[in-house]
């Protein structure tokens, strides 16, 4: 059975022979996804994992997630951080509650994911409670997921890619994308900058793994530009509602 949406002819599979041919015979031809219009954006559909076909730069991203992200040192090191994160936010709310202040719950639990999410990657928090700086990086991380989560006309009829339909969402996160980018180069020039002051290369958190690899001739695996889509991809993982549903369960 097909479907057309758009201009877009969708295949749909509704046998179990066929399902296998799909799945098993012909795997590795059919697994690329179809990518939207708004992963066009900045080029993130040649360097991130999510969107990459099989092929030799998905294997290296693959190896390096393998290797550097989801590893049990690693997973480990982010419990330890979340649990800290999470009682920073107990804390935070006692002394709301003992000083009598009003606290926005939804502001505090992004601030919790937020920094829990900064310090697995940079070692830094991102965000601060009670801050505007808190509500600046929500606006990005949430108007992503808004663009993410718009249906694109661009998706069903593809040569308006060209032209950006009138909905205009690859312009409006482009300009998402660059300012979280540059949020991104000013902490990687600062830690490039503290390595070499400090001449070690000591992984204490996902950013130098990243930048050791980067830094020993591995430019296949991964490179400067590369790191920003890999972050940017853990970004939008790790602050997803999931996420915050979870703080919100350790709150209550």
């Amino acid at each position: 059975m097909s479907l057309k949406l758009g201009s877009i002819t969708t295949i749909v599979i509704s046998s179990s022979h066929v399902a296998k041919e799909a799945l098993q015979t012909h795997d590795r031809a059919l697994s690329s996804r179809t990518i939207p219009d708004d992963a066009r954006s900045l080029d993130h559909h040649k360097h991130s994992i999510a969107w990459l076909p099989v092929s030799a730069p998905w294997r290296n991203l693959r190896k390096v997630c393998a290797t550097q992200m989801f590893t049990a040192q690693r997973l480990d090191a982010t419990q330890a951080v979340c649990r800290k994160k999470v009682q920073e936010l107990v804390d935070y709310v006692h002394e709301s509650c003992r000083s009598g202040s009003v606290v926005a719950i939804g502001q505090a639990a992004f601030t919790t994911v937020m920094n829990s999410v900064s310090n697995t990657l940079f070692s830094t928090d991102l965000a601060r409670y009670q801050s505007d700086q808190s509500q600046d990086f929500n606006d990005l991380v949430y108007g992503v997921m808004e663009e993410v989560g718009t249906p694109n006309i661009a998706d069903y009829f593809p040569v308006l890619r060209s032209v950006d339909p009138p909905q205009g969402i690859r312009k409006r996160i482009t300009t998402i994308w660059e300012k979280m980018f540059s949020i991104f180069d000013g902490i990687i020039y600062e830690r490039i900058l503290a390595r070499e002051k400090m001449m070690s290369k000591e992984s204490r958190d996902l950013l130098d793994s990243l930048l050791n690899l980067d830094e020993e001739n591995s430019s296949d695996q991964l490179n400067l530009t590369g790191i920003k889509h890999l972050l940017l991809v853990s970004t939008k993982i790790s602050t997803s509602n999931d996420k915050l549903h979870n703080t919100y369960c350790h709150l209550l």
